[in-house]
């Protein structure tokens, strides 16, 4: 078997009803993994069943909805091999604008409950070893205007997976991130539905284009695969080589 085969491991997917989170789904999916995913209502998951894909309703903001999840499929396989913790919000809102309420909101969704998630994950996993995939962005490695409290939060992410990283590997843990640049999901539509802004954005990446959600289903799979077994509490950018130069 390859060394980069996910065949029969078990991954979870948050925020997989949609966007990179659904791309990831598929990608494992047809990979021979056995993929959960999960999203915030019965009819965001719909499609799931039709894929082979086990859709599981989830709200992020719920402290214990993620450990119930992660119980079931430790009982029913034996262990959860992968945790992608993919689910997360912006908002393209003048930092001078941002409300207390979109602050707490985005503190919430994109901190919180990947720390919620991951902490339930290595509770449940102890004795059993883990492997966590965290999504933060290449806003957490760089500021950027109209992302002001999402970029702190990406940049959150990253820290929270060196740290968890080097605390929770006495317990055969290894957690990486995933740094997406500019990705054509419905979370840039605000920035990019302009021609001009779209010009402008496509003109500071090397590649001369956005990534699609499929661009980043190989860097997922490397991770959750045995390749890289030697790797952890690192980031992978994937950016199209944007960072190089802005």
């Amino acid at each position: 078997m390859s060394r980069f085969s996910v065949k029969d491991r078990t991954i979870l997917i948050t925020g997989a009803s949609r966007g990179i989170g659904k791309a990831f789904a598929l990608g494992f999916k047809e990979e021979g993994a056995i993929v959960y995913g999960t999203g915030s209502s019965d009819k965001s998951i719909s499609w799931m069943s039709e894929s082979g894909i086990i859709g599981k309703v989830n709200n992020v903001l719920e402290q214990d909805n993620i450990k119930d999840i992660i119980e079931e499929i430790k009982t029913k396989h034996g262990k959860l091999d992968v945790l992608i913790n993919n689910a997360g919000i912006s908002k393209d809102i003048p930092g001078s604008a941002l409300s207390e309420k979109d602050m707490e909101e985005l503190i919430s969704v994109n901190f919180k409950a990947v720390f919620r998630a991951s902490q339930a994950y290595y509770k449940t996993h102890k004795t059993k070893g883990g492997n966590i995939i965290n999504i933060a962005s290449v806003l957490g490695l760089r500021g950027f205007a109209l992302a002001t409290v999402y970029s702190g939060t990406k940049g959150a992410v990253i820290q929270l997976t060196k740290a968890c990283a080097s605390e929770w590997t006495r317990n055969n843990f290894r957690l990486n991130a995933i740094c997406p640049g500019f990705i054509n999901t419905d979370m840039v539509s605000g920035m990019t539905s302009k021609e001009s802004m779209l010009k402008e954005i496509n003109s500071k990446i090397p590649m001369k284009r956005m990534g699609t959600t499929e661009d980043l289903v190989g860097a997922a799979i490397f991770l959750a695969s045995d390749a890289s077994s030697y790797i952890t509490g690192q980031s992978i950018v994937v950016d199209g080589g944007l960072t190089e130069i802005v």
